[in-house]
């Protein structure tokens, strides 16, 4: 046995590592080395006369599995070639080259991704004559994938579609054969069709794979399940790895039941939980398991600290109000960097996008270098630059670019074509395009419903304009969004709701102001202003913060109504996946974690009076 295996494990990691033959189950809790465990458990098995090509990885993120091979070549050397390692979609697409003909496939195959996917969604709802408003593709392409990835009917996925989306999903699906194409979704399910309907097949690779092994198995969904369960030979040498206690992708098809009966799946299985942590000082995770204890739904552990108390741990700062929360973590960050501490050691988390916005302002006024981790800076959104747009061209008619992105937003029938006619118009009149509007119109410059969509639109810009230089802008953002159709056709799409919530907030920074040119300066400067240095704090949702690790851990808005979140408080077992929310956040943090909450925070537009979390209470128990 080669030293580098064993050396260093805990019992319990040891006990993972050396297991023989038969399912295994292991809890690794947060920081426990759970990736450490899983490569040295692929390099035991080899080193115990597995051949590597026997052996199966399935991980969730391509990083992991090239993590996890070059790991293992660094135990082994060049004898892991041929251990298969990858995610489950990339398992799913290896398997169609060989296989697909069975469905009717070519092994040269295409595979769609989600640009392609809700581009072809688009032109099927242009074949069937529906109106094709920006963001209805992806809802669709939603329904379509999480329908496949939970194997639930189509018929019963909840939606705000005006239209029934079965018609569409059909004649993608019937695109998508004529086309000789794959989507995502379909990689699990076609794979799994395929090992169901043809026991011949299905041998073949249970043969093929003596040992499988997965990596965050609590983040499984129905179709990964299924597509694994046809993989398992009858010796049933499984290896899963992963924890409950982590499992926060409900919303995308994530089914924590998985790792929970995995006891049932395979009766007699081995569970080994892994409770040593490695990262965290006991106060963080004393506060950490006194929270996610309150879960019913959970393989009870407790992590345990390998090395003592830290010199802050966790604290929990109530506020008055929501920039008065931005302005006391902007002074603490600063503290950190002035003392020494790196930009990139600092974690800042949230459970909605829309709290960025107060965050990012203070970050700028102080010159502190920040990212938006996995996600958009608060003022480059989508949906912030269209309503920014309309007050532009009300501020300044001569801005093209804002009147180009905003005339036709959303869709009223001024494409590209009818746009560049009024250009031209406008040129030939030597004057800025959206002054000669009115002018077009009484010259039928446009006909049709360009021309129905050029009234509405010049009437929005004309009402807004209306109210003069007094106009409190917050009011002129409600009737914009109100009369030119954002709320509605936000309210349409998948993610609709909080960018709805996120122009609320840009409503809340322009209560009070009617200087609408200065507003405008004040959110350019914001843009222009950003710093995305190298060494900068990262700002994230929670949700994004899985599998990060951060000296020091900032988690604002521990609110009722924002975490737990509004959307999720319908059932215990929403709860208990906001509960796992908080729970993976605070256990990011290596050395100490600030939760904070205010007492007033402005939320759709106005004010309103919050109360603490009751996760709050939960974990002030243990502190």
């Amino acid at each position: 046995m080669r030293p580098a295996i064993l050396d260093g494990l805990n019992p319990e990691q040891r006990r993972a590592v050396c297991y023989e033959r038969g399912p295994l189950l292991i809890f690794a809790g947060a920081g426990s080395g759970k990736t450490r465990v899983i490569v040295h458990r692929a390099a035991y098995l080899i080193e115990n006369g597995v051949v590597p090509s026997d052996i199966l990885c399935l991980t969730f993120t391509n990083k992991a599995a090239q993590e996890m091979k070059t790991r293992l070549r660094g135990i082994l050397g060049t004898e892991t070639s041929g251990v298969w390692a990858g995610t489950f979609h990339a398992f799913g697409a290896w398997f169609l080259r060989h296989e697909a003909h069975h469905v009717g496939y070519t092994r040269s195959f295409q595979i769609y991704d989600e640009a392609d996917q809700r581009s072809l969604i688009a032109k099927c709802m242009k074949e069937l004559n529906l109106k094709t408003e920006r963001g209805i593709d992806a809802t669709i392409a939603w329904i379509a994938n999480i329908s496949r990835d939970t194997l639930r009917d189509i018929s019963k996925i909840p939606h705000r579609l005006r239209f029934d989306p079965l018609p569409v999903i059909a004649l993608y699906e019937q695109k998508k054969r004529d086309f000789g194409v794959f989507d995502f979704a379909d990689l699990l399910t076609v794979p799994s069709s395929v090992l169901t309907a043809m026991p011949p097949v299905r041998s073949r690779y249970q043969n093929r794979f003596q040992h499988i092994l997965v990596d965050e198995y609590q983040d499984t969904n129905t179709a990964q399940y299924t597509l694994l369960m046809q993989l398992i030979s009858q010796e049933a040498n499984i290896t899963v790895v992963g924890d409950d206690d982590q499992s926060i992708y409900g919303w995308r098809g994530a089914d924590v039941g998985n790792i929970l009966r995995f006891k049932d799946d395979f009766p007699g299985a081995e569970v080994i939980i892994l409770e040593q942590n490695y990262r965290s000082t006991e106060d963080i995770l004393e506060a950490a398991s006194s929270l996610i204890a309150n879960n019913l739904y959970r393989e009870p552990k407790r992590l345990r600290a390998a090395r003592g108390k830290g010199s802050r741990g966790l604290e929990i700062r109530e506020l008055y109000d929501d920039e008065q929360e931005a302005a006391s973590l902007a002074h603490t960050v600063d503290e950190l960097i002035a003392s020494g501490k790196s930009p990139a050691e600092i974690g800042v988390f949230y459970r909605i996008n829309a709290l960025s916005r107060l965050v990012e302002e203070a970050f700028v006024r102080r010159g502190i270098p920040y990212k938006v981790y996995g996600g958009i800076r608060f003022y480059e959104r989508r949906e912030i630059k269209d309503v920014l747009a309309y007050l532009r061209i009300i501020a300044n008619p001569k801005d093209e670019e804002a009147l180009s992105r905003c005339i036709n937003t959303p869709p009223r029938g001024i494409g590209e074509k009818t746009l560049s006619e009024l250009q031209r118009f406008a040129r030939s009149r030597g004057k800025p395009t959206a002054l000669i509007l009115k002018e077009a119109l009484e010259h039928s410059v446009v006909r049709g419903a360009a021309a129905r969509g050029l009234k509405e639109f010049l009437s929005l810009v004309q009402v807004c304009s209306s109210g003069g230089a007094g106009s409190d802008i917050a009011d002129m953002i409600e009737v914009i969004i109100e009369r030119s159709g954002i709320k509605r056709s936000l309210e349409g799409e998948l993610d609709g709701p909080d960018r709805l919530m996120n122009i609320r907030e840009l409503m809340s920074s322009a209560s009070g102001q009617t200087d609408l040119t200065r507003y405008l300066e004040e959110k350019a400067l914001m843009s222009a202003m950003d710093v995305d240095a190298g060494d900068a704090v990262s700002v994230m949702t929670l949700h994004m913060s899985k599998g990060l690790e951060f000296d020091h851990v900032f988690i604002l808005g521990v609110e009722e109504g924002l975490l737990p979140h509004s959307r999720s408080m319908d059932t215990s077992l929403d709860i208990e996946e906001e509960r796992r929310l908080l729970y993976v956040g605070i256990t990011r943090a290596r050395r100490d974690v600030v939760l904070s909450w205010a007492r007033v925070r402005a939320m759709y537009g106005r004010e309103s009076f919050q109360i603490p979390s009751a996760f709050l209470a939960e974990i002030c128990h243990s502190t």
